[in-house]
């Protein structure tokens, strides 16, 4: 009897075990993929800081700072040096010319000169010059005169100027300092004449700094 009922039993588990659904795992099956970062939740980088000169061609060195003269020719305009101020190999390739402004007794360094060619427009590169002093210079001063024919814009900043050598260094604080510029709109080219120094220094070629801009010619 009991050897009849244990047949049975295990009768009915095996018919248990054929009918069920469980599938053992295939241990050769590969590993799932993982899915992929969605395209749009991707971190962008930042963008570039402004840079008037980007996009632009490079000026060649010249051979020898000595085989510069007074004359300078960029982009649509000329000018001409005045005695006294020193031409200089620029210090980076979008730089034109460059002239060093010796500097005035008791003062530590010598002001700088540059001559390049820019983008942007012109109150966009007036309020980046203004934010070189804090946005908010000690003398701030903008007008318009009209040189050759063209409309030349000109500023005049004092207070700390941030000297940055380049678009990513580090700037350098510098108290007493003075800034003359002027932007050339030539079409759709902005030429840069950009001065700056220790605020006696700038003083005392203040007077050759507009005798400069008056060399301006139109090629």
């Amino acid at each position: 009897m009991y050897r009849t009922f244990d047949l049975a039993w295990l009768f009915a588990l095996l018919l248990a075990g054929c009918s069920g659904s469980y599938e053992p795992a295939r241990r050769d099956a590969p590993a799932a993929e993982p899915s992929a970062p969605n395209a749009a939740s991707a971190p962008t980088e930042p963008a570039p800081a402004s840079d008037p000169h980007h996009g632009l061609a490079a000026f060649a060195p010249a051979a020898d700072a000595a085989d510069l003269g007074p004359e300078v020719t960029v982009g649509a305009i000329r000018l001409k040096g005045p005695e006294g101020w020193i031409r200089k190999q620029p210090r980076n390739e979008f730089v034109s010319a460059e002239f060093a402004l010796p500097k005035a007794e008791g003062d530590e360094s010598d002001g700088r000169l540059t001559v390049s060619l820019a983008r942007g427009s012109i109150e966009d590169n007036v309020k980046r010059w203004r934010g070189q002093f804090g946005g908010k210079p000690e003398k701030d001063s903008q007008q318009e005169q009209e040189i050759a024919g063209l409309k030349v814009t000109v500023v005049d900043f004092v207070g700390t100027f941030n000297d940055q050598p380049g678009p990513v260094a580090h700037g350098v604080q510098r108290a007493g300092y003075r800034m003359l510029a002027a932007i050339v709109p030539v079409g759709e080219q902005l030429h840069f004449i950009k001065a700056y120094g220790p605020q006696k220094t700038m003083g005392d070629h203040e007077d050759a700094f507009y005798a400069f801009l008056q060399s301006l010619q139109k090629k």
